[in-house]
């Protein structure tokens, strides 16, 4: 007899049979009497292993993340499991590719193998799935889920990148992005569009193309903006896959980085130290990051879930390269 014979008899997840049968607060009675009356009925017995570990938890933590070929999610998944282990909790990781489908599976199954807590990446769904009786903690992006979460200032980092363009002197700046609905891509957004207004520049439909984090977007982005018949002289890129779109792109349209287009970037991959041009970018402090997530997940994993949700905001750093300058000097004559 299993968990999944017992989950198709009451008709609940198997994430809820699980905790109700463990004890879980967070099971409602009526919940919890109609599967232990089926899990007796049908003679369902508990590991001997399973049993051992209810006292003190499974010393497990579940990472759902939407991505592992990005470099920057593989850094913090690496981050996070270093600062979990040393805490001496194990570390079950799933990737759910922006699915939301495969997100939901995730937390039943981390649910049923009664993780202590998760740290997730949440998948472009508008309505996400409910938290599943054990801490959780948003990473990165954001959903309406109530739970602690810790993010970067997306929107100050925009806006640093976008103003330094304009203090050279750029007023035609186009926004290469990946999805509306992620929270990231809307904070972005609108630290551009603050940075733009500063100086009085009405921002242009045609110059904010968004659509998904890949090199191949990165390069379709570009072939659209320099087909506009004004192109814009700066880009402001919201990842490094659009990054290498958008270099590869430039060097086959014949564009010289930075002379005949500047361009900056979010995140800071090591690899922007070695192109040509080196490429001027906004940090995200992924240590630190990955520490207070890790730091809130302890928190409600030893003194419970009774506590209003906390949100952290982590400050980033712009590092200075060399692939933004002044416009072309026919630009800036027309501009002025």
């Amino acid at each position: 007899m299993s968990l999944k014979q017992i989950a198709r008899e009451t008709g609940v997840a198997m994430s809820t049979v699980s905790r109700a049968l463990n004890g879980h607060p967070h099971v409602d009675e009526h919940t919890r009497a109609r599967v232990q009356e089926v899990a007796d009925r049908l003679g369902y017995r508990p590991s001997v292993a399973a049993r051992a570990l209810r006292g003190s938890g499974t010393r497990t933590v579940g990472v759902v993340l939407p991505d592992m070929m990005n470099h920057f999610y593989a850094r913090t998944v690496s981050m996070l499991q270093d600062q979990l282990e040393d805490r001496g909790y194990g570390v079950v990781l799933a990737v759910t590719n922006n699915d939301a489908n495969r997100e939901r599976a995730a937390l039943d199954r981390l649910a049923a193998a009664d993780v202590d807590g998760i740290i997730i990446v949440p998948s472009i769904v508008r309505l996400p799935p409910k938290p599943v009786g054990i801490p959780i903690v948003e990473l990165n992006r954001e959903s309406s889920r109530d739970c602690d979460k810790v993010c970067y200032d997306e929107a100050d980092g925009a806006y640093s990148l976008v103003t330094y363009l304009t203090e050279l002197g750029h007023r035609s700046i186009a926004m290469v992005g990946g999805e509306a609905s992620y929270s990231t891509t809307r904070r972005r957004a609108a630290g551009y569009q603050r940075a733009l207004n500063d100086v009085g520049v009405e921002m242009r439909p045609e110059w904010q193309q968004i659509r998904t984090h890949s090199r191949e977007w990165g390069a379709e982005a570009l072939r659209r903006l320099m087909a506009l018949p004004e192109p814009p002289t700066a880009v402001f890129a919201s990842s490094s896959e659009l990054v290498l779109g958008l270099l590869v792109e430039a060097r086959r349209l014949g564009l010289q980085v930075p002379h005949d287009l500047s361009f900056v970037a979010f995140g800071d991959p090591e690899w922007y130290e070695v192109v040509a041009p080196e490429v001027t970018s906004y940090e995200q402090p992924i240590n630190q990051t990955a520490s207070i997530a890790v730091q809130l997940l302890a928190n409600r994993m030893s003194q419970g879930t009774q506590d209003a949700p906390t949100k952290v905001v982590v400050q980033g750093r712009v590092m200075m390269r060399n692939s933004a300058v002044q416009p072309p000097e026919k630009v800036r004559k027309r501009s002025q």
